[in-house]
């Protein structure tokens, strides 16, 4: 398996590659809760960029998120390494404001007794210049150089003029470093906070995006992918009015589960007519289990009824492989019981067997110029709800949007396919006319593939067409006898009821009344006919 952080570990330039691997590693498990202590690492440039880092890893959410995907975590990762690579590469090449001072301070280090009166011409108005008295105080320090001096020039070996230019030094160096630091902190702090804003944001975007798609959950770690621009193409406003219409009407949320319940209920209602036809005969049937009256003496390996005589066997060890041998061949001699017989019912093969699999759904969406606006948001609505079920109950979904042209999505692979779907609830409908025959023709040929038999069949649209082709109208008939069932949500009260005749239940959505959306919710259960919303 390829190591995806390997770029940033083998080429980067920030500190050494040992680090750098170090450092990948940490961020990776530490997004995965396997790490909750901070950076363990003492390099100078970690420790710029450690507080950074950490405050990035805080953030609650995110790690929650990338506990439960290994994906994401990665992805995570290699974004925060991009962070680290593209600061720190800003900050060298952006000008350095104490270079200066550096190069004064690295000349001063290199004055001795001989050269000291003309470099403290030039450094001690520098330091004067830039740091207060009480934090390096010249006038201190230029006493102690001259008394040093004064004992070299009488002939006295003293050492103190270099210990003093070190401390000197060493206090002016440390100074400089906090400069250096300080500066280098905050412009860590300010790219993290550009980064942490559109990190935080997508984190944000993703953890709503993972409620409203709950059922397809495995699948979010290719939804980051889509980011760096195409991330953007989601419609969160579609997803958001989702979940909007679901609180305000639960009627269109029970339309969403009602296929469901419609197949169970047929399957109900088979089973209570062949019920009818059980009947009830004697058989006998001994339970071996229990044991009731003693019959008689037989050979076994029942050990639990065997004679005492056979247990003495295993009382001396002459004998024992003698009980074995008889253990073996079944010879023991043990009793034999009879239980009593009971009567029992038996169900004959009238009864049909319960349907275990659900059936596949193949979900038609108007696109067309008329379903701009509203119904839009609606036709969106209802499709990514069906398609909840579909996955909730492991249903293979075949989705195809039609105007003029149609186009399609096969979900049985959601895997693959997650992101055309994003794409389509993200998509606007400003299509042509509306010719149904196309996308009907291609619900037809589905429904000859193994794979959509016995499939539900749903047209979402304003309905505002013309009528199906009379040979259309045939194969639907056909379609319709190899047990698909086919349905239609209407959207609007304006659509041509010739074609709606052509399905086995008709749903209509009024978006100007919310009491009211689905007239059938209420009694969709006694519904098993066609045309049956149709005046």
């Amino acid at each position: 398996m390829s190591n995806p952080f390997s770029p940033f570990e083998f080429f980067g330039e920030f500190t050494d590659e040992q680090t750098r691997k170090e450092l990948a590693e940490y961020i990776f498990y530490y997004l995965q809760n396997k790490y909750n202590k901070p950076i363990p690492m003492s390099n100078v440039n970690i420790e710029n960029f450690g507080i950074a880092i950490d405050n990035i890893l805080s953030n609650k959410t995110m790690q929650e998120l990338c506990a439960k995907d290994p994906i994401l975590a990665e992805q995570i990762t290699l974004d925060i390494l991009d962070f680290i690579s593209k600061t720190y590469r800003h900050l060298r090449a952006i000008e350095n404001p104490f270079e200066e001072e550096q190069a004064i301070l690295n000349s001063f280090e290199q004055t001795n007794e001989d050269t000291f009166e003309k470099s403290w011409e030039t450094t001690a108005p520098f330091v004067q210049k830039t740091y207060e008295q009480r934090i390096i105080n010249t006038d201190f320090y230029y006493k102690k150089f001259q008394k040093s001096l004064t004992r070299s020039k009488k002939g006295k070996i003293d050492k103190n003029f270099e210990i003093v230019k070190k401390h000197f030094i060493g206090r002016w160096q440390g100074f400089l470093s906090q400069k250096k630091m300080k500066r280098e902190l905050d412009i860590i702090d300010e790219e993290r906070k550009v980064f942490c804003e559109e990190l935080y944001k997508q984190i944000e975007e993703l953890k709503k995006l993972q409620e409203l798609l709950e059922p397809f959950e495995g699948e979010l770690g290719r939804l980051w992918s889509m980011g760096k621009g195409r991330w953007q193409k989601v419609n969160f406003v579609i997803l958001k009015e989702y979940a909007k219409l679901l609180e305000q009407d639960k009627s269109l949320q029970e339309l969403a589960e009602m296929l469901g319940r419609l197949r169970q209920a047929e399957r109900e209602y088979e089973e209570e007519i062949f019920a009818k036809d059980k009947i009830m005969e004697p058989s006998w049937k001994a339970e071996h289990a229990s044991k009731a009256e003693l019959v008689g003496i037989h050979e076994s390996d029942d050990i639990s009824s065997m004679l005492p005589a056979e247990t003495a066997l295993l009382a001396n060890e002459a004998t024992v492989p003698l009980f074995y041998k008889k253990f073996a061949e079944k010879k023991l001699q043990t009793f034999k019981y009879q239980a009593p017989d009971q009567v029992s019912e038996i169900s004959l093969e009238k009864q049909k067997k319960k349907e275990e699999t659900k059936g596949p759904f193949i979900i038609c969406v108007d696109m067309s110029g008329s379903m701009h606006g509203t119904p839009e948001t609606i036709a969106k609505t209802l499709c990514f709800a069906i398609l909840k079920i579909a996955v909730r109950d492991n249903r293979k979904c075949y989705l195809i949007s039609f105007s003029e042209n149609i186009e399609t999505i096969n979900l049985t692979d959601l895997k693959n396919n997650l992101e055309k779907l994003i794409e389509f609830l993200a998509m606007s409908f400003n299509g042509g006319g509306t010719d149904p025959n196309p996308p009907m023709k291609e619900v037809l040929r589905v429904l000859e593939t193994e794979d959509y038999k016995k499939a539900d069949v749903i047209m979402v649209s304003d309905f505002i067409m013309p009528d199906f082709d009379k040979k259309v109208k045939n194969q639907v008939i056909a379609a319709r006898e190899k047990k698909n069932k086919f349905h239609s949500l209407v959207i609007g009260d304006s659509g041509n009821k010739d074609v709606l005749k052509e399905f086995d239940n008709n749903w209509v959505y009024d978006p100007n009344n919310h009491d009211n959306v689905l007239k059938l919710v209420k009694d969709i259960n006694g519904i098993y006919t066609t045309n049956n919303n149709i005046d």
